[in-house]
């Protein structure tokens, strides 16, 4: 963090030399021609003196500079949330947990061979029992090898013509500890009646897989899993309690308006 302020520091000079300025300007006479303008070298000697005599000024103006620069990533975060709202909520060809009706939805980008992500299932299978309400839209992305493709090539071809078999199928390949490989996928596809559509994947879901790596580049996420709802983005694994709260404070939200 320190070297973080120390750069910090450095971009914001130049910037932080106007309003230090226009401060000592203020303490200065009330008025000022070309003929008694202030010395460069003057000037310079007077910004270098405040900040060593007030090193808290350049102190507030990087948690002032970092707060504008959040303020400006969430700004944009909210634009993309509205522009891509139908593809991140409402795309069919994602499958899906929970609610039929939802209050809210919550989009998981995730990745069959990601362990933070066999991690954070069980607790959005509690975040849906809990709260009948809400719906977790499953957005598979294989970022992790060739066998992520290949089992989310599976699972995307299973819920789009037997979705009645996708939660078994899904929960058995999140269940395996380590990376999963073709013989394993193909167990899996054997033990839940699913073998058939092994190498039978169709041109949606190509455009599903793209449609949600395209999102994540939106978003700018960098990994999995990751969750959008409401005018939230949570990246990682996190504690349970945390994930609940800001759900009950996402629907809270949407009941007040």
């Amino acid at each position: 963090m320190k070297t973080k302020l120390l750069t910090l520091s450095k971009s914001i000079t130049g910037a932080l030399s106007i309003g230090i300025l226009a401060t000592q300007m203020a303490w200065a006479a009330p008025a000022t021609t070309e003929a008694t303008a202030m010395p460069q070298a003057e000037f310079n000697q007077m910004v270098k003196e405040a900040l060593v005599n007030n090193p808290e000024i350049l102190k507030a103006a990087i948690i002032a500079l970092q707060e504008n620069e959040q303020n400006k990533v969430k700004e944009q975060q909210g634009k993309s949330l509205n522009d891509n709202y139908a593809a991140l909520f409402n795309n069919k060809m994602d499958p899906w947990m929970g609610a039929e009706n939802p209050e809210l939805t919550i989009a998981y980008f995730t990745d069959f061979n990601c362990p933070y992500c066999k991690k954070i299932e069980p607790l959005l299978d509690r975040l849906v029992e809990e709260n009948p309400e809400i719906r977790v839209v499953y957005k598979l992305v294989p970022i992790l090898g060739p066998s992520s493709k290949e089992a989310t090539d599976l699972a995307l071809t299973v819920w789009q013509n037997e979705p009645e078999k996708f939660a078994e199928l899904h929960k058995k390949l999140m269940s395996r500890p380590s990376r999963l490989d073709s013989e394993a996928i193909a167990k899996v596809g054997k033990l839940t009646d699913t073998e058939e559509w092994l190498d039978d994947t169709g041109k949606s879901v190509e455009t599903t897989i793209n449609t949600s790596m395209g999102l994540m580049r939106e978003f700018g996420l960098s990994g999995t899993p990751a969750l959008v709802f409401a005018d939230q983005i949570v990246g990682g694994l996190v504690p349970y309690e945390q994930l609940e709260k800001q759900v009950k404070a996402a629907l809270a939200a949407k009941r007040n308006k």
